[in-house]
């Protein structure tokens, strides 16, 4: 038996691991694995946002924007509570 010189092993691992390599093998399973997950389905039923559906109530505003009220209504909050704290 002949030893293999590490020269052939690198050489084999890069032509295995080629792009046209890895490339003919994702074109003789008929496509990419990840593709056809990647497809955006059309929803005739109305308008969405990601996965959620607009309607008139919500179109305009959605529950999560009340975050911006917590900006001024804790520090307020806030100072009421020190405010009844006895010195």
């Amino acid at each position: 038996e002949e030893m293999e010189s590490p020269s052939d092993a690198v050489t084999q691992f890069q032509q295995v691991s080629s792009v046209s390599s890895l490339w003919s093998r994702v074109n003789a399973r008929k496509g990419l694995p990840f593709a056809a997950k990647a497809v955006a389905e059309l929803k005739t039923d109305g308008d969405y946002v990601g996965d959620y559906k607009l309607t008139v109530w919500n179109a305009r505003w959605q529950y999560t924007d009340n975050v911006i009220f917590l900006t001024f209504l804790c520090p307020a909050l806030w100072v009421w509570m020190m405010n009844k704290v006895p010195k």
